[in-house]
């Protein structure tokens, strides 16, 4: 496949996925315009989608399974190349004779199980290719849920730097208060413990929000510079079907039915069904191997010459090992 099977993931994804989500491509001048699609999106607030599809182009990890499936693709090819011919020179001398021997041979069982090889590297392709939609599908749902948790980091962070504010403000009035003689030492004392309740509280938010925003960054693949991005102020809102969804009583069988995984794993049992009965034939037959000889004789005292043709079937005779 020219592009290394992207496009057949990208078809299996594209209605998952948000609009105008690309892949990874492998060429060079792709990915230089992909990095400047990316700062372009950098400069804005970036909202769940931008994040789904930064994560898409530039996650490390999502571009080395990529990459490994153009190899499958590659060995698959190889696989369904028809066997090379072996070429067996020999020449012999002695008792008043030369011998010159020729013997062109091929795996005659590698060629006649071609067509069903070909069935099984088809369904291996099409599991590794399921496989890949489905890596990429969990990587928009673990970016989305990500910046999610970010943003709400980011707003509980900015509650509780607000909250700081406050307190600060009261522990001033309560200062103040105490110092005219309005407020007794206990009372300034419980201010001041709500005070630093309420730092303690800020520092913790401050760190949860960096966390988060950590893992997001790695999701998308973004460092350096790029990790200067700022995300939008609130959550969206929540679906107005959402309950509907969450309360349909077909989401077993939509999951079973829908999962890539899942379908994945019925074309590997697909392939190791069908290839059980040529593996028990391989393990009692072996290889079968067919050959086409043409020697000649030549006397050292006349130079006469005789030529001999023909050919050899190799086949192994299953006497003591039946694969059992």
């Amino acid at each position: 496949s020219p592009d290394g099977l992207r496009s057949n993931v990208q078809g299996i994804t594209a209605q998952r996925l948000p609009a105008s989500a690309q892949l990874p491509a492998p060429d060079p001048a792709a990915r230089a315009a992909a990095q400047t699609q990316i700062d372009q999106w950098l400069r804005q607030p970036i909202d769940s989608d931008i994040a789904v599809r930064i994560a898409l182009l530039n996650n490390a990890g999502l571009q080395s399974r990529m990459a490994a499936l153009g190899v499958m693709d590659a060995q698959r090819v190889q696989a369904l190349t028809l066997p090379n011919p072996q070429l067996t020179l020999g020449r012999f001398a002695g008792g008043g004779e030369r011998a010159i021997e020729r013997q062109l041979g091929f795996s005659l069982l590698d060629l006649l199980t071609l067509p069903w090889r070909t069935r099984w590297q088809g369904l291996q392709i099409e599991q590794a290719t399921l496989a890949a939609g489905q890596d990429v599908l969990r990587l928009a749902a673990d970016t989305r849920r990500a910046w999610l948790r970010a943003v709400a980091a980011q707003q509980v962070l900015a509650t509780h730097e607000r909250m700081v504010e406050a307190t600060e403000a009261g522990g001033e009035l309560a200062a103040r208060m105490a110092r005219v003689g309005n407020w007794s030492r206990l009372q300034q004392a419980r201010q001041m413990t709500v005070q630093q309740d309420a730092a303690a509280q800020l520092a913790r938010a401050r760190l949860a929000a960096t966390l988060e925003r950590e893992q997001l960054t790695r999701l998308m693949g973004l460092w350096g510079t790029q990790t200067q991005y700022s995300l939008v102020d609130q959550l969206p809102p929540l679906p107005a079907k959402a309950e509907a969804l969450l309360s349909s009583k077909d989401i077993e069988t939509t999951a079973l039915r829908e999962r890539l995984d899942v379908q994945a794993l019925r074309r590997s049992l697909d392939a190791v069904a069908d290839r059980q009965g040529w593996s028990g034939a391989g393990q009692v037959f072996g290889d079968i191997g067919v050959t086409y000889s043409r020697n000649t004789a030549t006397e050292t005292a006349t130079g006469r010459s005789a030529v001999t043709r023909g050919w050899e079937l190799d086949l192994p005779i299953p006497l003591f090992d039946w694969g059992g």
